[in-house]
This record gives C-alpha cells, sequence and structure tokens, in this order.
C-alpha cells in the first residue's frame, strides 16, 4: 500500500500555485507546495492585472489587501504607434472596471502567506528534479537544503511557470515555434506621464509596456524577437536600452526617470502543452499554457486558472481517484474560459507585428467609440471575448 506524504503536491509558488494550493487546503486536503526561490522574491513579469483578474483576487478575498499594500489603479492601457497616434483602451469609463498594477515581490508573497495560513505546507528552495503521475498516485523527486527525497500524492499540481519540470517531465510540452519572443524587464521611479493608464508602445523592431505599479514605481518591459536579442552583440542592458530608445515617443520620459534594479530577462514567451490534465497530474498558469501577454493575461489567466481547477481538484481527491476522467471538468473549463480570448490574443499578434496595420486601426477605433469601448472590454476581460470575434464586429470597427 502507498503511503502519502500529502493528498496533493503543487509546484510552483506563484499565484497559480498559491491559489490553488489554498482552495485545495480550504477543502480541507493536506497540501505540500515546493518552490525552488525563496519569498519574497521578483519576478520578470509586466506586473500588470487585468480588470479580469481583479474580480478574480476580490472572489478569493484578497483585493482589500492588495489595494492596501499599495496596488496602483489602472484604468486601461494606452496603445501609441511611431507616428504617435494612440488609442486609448479604457475600461473605467464604460465598464466600470479597472486593473491594479503590483510588483510581484508583494503580490506572490501575500498569496504565499494566504496558502501558509490555510494550512498549506510551503517549502522554499524546493528544486524539483522530476515528477511521475499517475492515476493512483504520484511522485516528486527534489533536492532540499543539499538533501535528494521523493515525495508522493494522489496528485501533482504543475505551477512552475512556462519552463515547467511537471510538464517537461510527464512529455506534455508541445513546443511552439511562433511567436519567438524574448522579454526584458526593468522598474524605473518617477517615469513622467503616467497616472492611471499603463502603455503599449509598438514599433517595427519590438514593443514597450510600461504599468504603473506602487511606490512610484513603474514596470517597463521590452519584448522582441529572441533571435534579435540572442544575437546581439553588446550586453543585455544595451540592447533593453536601444530597444527602448528606438520607441521614440517613449525614450525621452524614460530618459527622464531613474532606473533601479537589474534588468530581468524571461523567454521564448510561448509554451504550448498537450494536455493540461490526466491521470494524476494537472496545469494551471503559464504551465498549462502561455502565449505572448500583449494584453497582460498572465497573472490574470494564472488566477482564473486556479479558481477553476481548484474545485476539480478537490472533487477528484475527495472521490479518492484522480484519473484523467476526474479531472476532464478542469480541461472543459478551461476551454470554455479561455478558448476565445487566446483567439482574440492571435487576433492582436498580427496586429502588433505590424506597426502599419495598427496604425491603419488606431484612428477608425478612436471614430467609433462604442465598438472600441466593447473591444477594450474583451481585453480587460470583463466583456465575453466572443464578441470580438464576430466578422461583422470586426468589419464594422475597421470600415474604412
Amino acid at each position: 500500500m502507498t503511503t502519502f506524504d500529502a493528498e496533493a503536491i503543487v509546484v510552483g509558488g506563484g499565484p497559480a500555485g498559491s491559489v490553488t494550493a489554498s482552495l485545495l487546503a480550504e477543502a480541507g486536503h493536506a497540501v505540500i507546495l515546493l518552490d525552488k526561490a525563496s519569498f519574497p522574491r521578483h519576478k520578470a513579469c509586466s506586473e500588470y492585472i487585468t480588470p479580469g483578474g481583479a474580480r478574480s483576487l476580490a472572489q478569493l478575498g484578497v483585493l482589500a489587501e492588495v489595494e492596501a499594500m499599495g496596488a496602483h489603479r489602472v484604468s486601461g492601457m494606452r496603445v501609441v504607434v511611431p507616428s504617435g497616434a494612440s488609442w486609448l483602451s479604457d475600461f473605467e469609463g464604460p465598464h466600470g472596471a479597472r486593473g491594479v498594477g503590483l510588483t510581484r515581490w508583494k503580490l506572490d508573497a501575500l498569496l504565499l502567506d494566504r496558502a501558509r495560513a490555510a494550512g498549506v505546507d510551503v517549502r522554499e528552495r524546493a528544486h524539483v528534479r522530476g515528477v511521475a503521475a499517475g492515476a493512483d498516485s504520484g511522485a516528486v523527486d527534489l533536492s532540499l537544503g543539499g538533501t535528494r527525497e521523493t515525495l508522493r500524492a494522489r496528485l501533482i499540481v504543475g505551477a512552475d511557470g512556462r519552463a515547467s519540470v511537471v510538464s517537461r517531465s510527464l512529455g506534455l510540452d508541445a513546443g511552439r515555434f511562433f511567436p519567438r519572443r524574448t522579454g526584458l524587464v526593468a522598474h524605473y521611479r518617477n517615469v513622467p506621464g503616467l497616472d492611471r493608464y499603463g502603455e503599449m508602445h509598438v514599433g517595427p523592431h519590438g514593443y514597450a509596456g510600461l504599468a504603473p505599479l506602487e511606490d512610484g514605481i513603474a514596470n517597463v518591459a521590452f519584448v522582441s524577437d529572441a533571435a534579435a536579442a540572442h544575437d546581439r552583440s553588446g550586453s543585455l542592458e544595451e540592447y533593453f536600452e536601444d530597444g527602448l530608445r528606438r520607441l521614440e515617443q517613449l525614450w525621452p520620459r524614460l530618459a527622464a526617470a531613474e532606473r533601479v534594479g537589474p534588468i530581468r530577462g524571461v523567454g521564448p514567451m510561448a509554451h504550448q502543452t498537450t494536455r493540461a490534465a490526466g491521470d494524476g497530474y494537472l496545469l494551471v498558469g503559464d504551465a498549462a499554457g502561455f502565449l505572448d501577454p500583449f494584453t497582460g493575461e498572465g497573472v490574470s489567466e494564472a488566477l482564473l486558472g486556479a479558481i477553476l481547477a481548484g474545485p476539480v481538484a478537490a472533487a477528484a481527491l475527495r472521490g479518492g481517484v484522480c484519473s484523467s476522467r476526474a479531472l476532464e471538468p478542469y480541461l472543459r473549463a478551461r476551454r470554455e474560459t479561455f478558448g476565445r480570448k487566446r483567439q482574440v490574443s492571435w487576433l492582436v499578434q498580427g496586429f502588433i507585428r505590424n506597426p502599419a496595420l495598427l496604425g491603419y486601426a488606431i484612428p477608425r477605433m478612436n471614430r467609433r467609440e462604442e465598438l472600441a469601448a466593447t473591444f477594450a472590454g474583451v481585453m480587460g476581460n470583463v466583456v465575453p471575448a466572443g464578441r470580438a470575434l464576430d466578422p461583422r464586429f470586426l468589419a464594422r470597427l475597421l470600415a474604412p
């Protein structure tokens, strides 16, 4: 008879892992959470949470704490092209919704502490080496404090990001050849002109995102082709600053601000898996699939994915068998919740890879305010994504 160290083992202590672990513990299950980092820690991320993500935080009962930490209110995102033309994707005006900007240093520590308070056994600096899973039991091979050990549980949850050890160990990585991009992220203090709106600056060599955060800090991310970043002739810092300098509407403001802390990189900014749940395992957050988040989907999708996973995983554990069939409702919920929005994200990718096309679209969106407000709501996850996929809607929005 197999002896279990816990009912569920969650690999990854970011938002997806912490929230999934909390929900399982609150449902009465014994949970171990493993992460290779020591918290709090910084993370290369846009650090912007869409209005839909803010609603998830409210549903989890932590939005008030996030706001008390100084999270910046984000009422929309302004998209700017090289000509200087811009479109304001406003969430708050037409939809009464807003996003938030908060460093992962604060957000992740808050959610991990919540997991601890719920009874989760959190083990930091735990390096997971490999995972095995089956309908009756699963195992995680790890090293902690120089000691190698194996932990067993009925369910293994992979929440360890786009380079997921869980996904790779279980042979679930499908690879993705487009888009192949690298993101570079840094914090700046006192960026002029940032208030309630974040910004996206699109150029021929890449794009930059600005998200206002707590304490006068802004997240500045530059995203470019992975090959260009890899083949750069100078340092990473030189490549980062040169990319921003080419965005003429943005660079003068950044030059007047102060960069604080190092530049952090992440890439490739795409990850695909063959299946997000099966016998003895499920994947949440970026581990389940990831696409270059021009629309700020990362943290928001991680939170909502965990909310979808928690009840399904808890029901499977109560039934005593975490089979593929028992976890199938999670897969259905993911398709229904994320499928259409992912299609919209692919549509957006076509525009950001062609600034001239985006330049064509922006003045038309500015003239058709009601239609543009609907599209903004889709981007903010407060309007069903299917509305933006109707060919008649797109034709009306982009007509000459």
